[in-house]
């Protein structure tokens, strides 16, 4: 996966202008050898490269809002303005996370839940 990529794709999704997201390559690059770490199959199909960028992004963009959404103030008033954060942020980056991770399934296994079977 190319990490400039990833980056435009995050840049997309999280409608961060390029100074805010250098702040965040670390997690991103982080991100993107979880998804190589995990991945099920070796060689890749240019879609599937393209399908599992958008997803990585997805899943950076998810990372970032957990990280920034504790330290953001959940409301805010000055005068007659008042300002209100609410968990809609964040619960849209789970719902975008989660529909990124049914679709790539075929890609890459997230589910650490396994069956074995033991002799006795």
């Amino acid at each position: 996966m190319s990490l400039k990529d990833v980056l435009d794709r995050f840049a997309l999704v999280s409608g961060l202008e390029q100074e805010e997201i250098s702040k965040w390559i670390f997690v991103i690059t982080d991100c993107i050898k979880y998804f190589e770490s995990r991945l099920n199959i070796n060689l890749l199909s240019d879609i599937q490269k393209s399908r599992l960028t958008h997803a990585c992004a997805v899943y950076s963009y998810y990372k970032y809002t957990l990280m920034t959404f504790a330290s953001k103030s959940a409301k805010f008033k000055a005068g007659d303005l008042e300002i209100t954060q609410s968990e809609n942020m964040l619960e849209c980056a789970h719902s975008m996370w989660q529909q990124e991770k049914s679709e790539i399934v075929d890609i890459i296994d997230f589910d650490d839940f396994c069956f074995s079977r033991v002799r006795a």
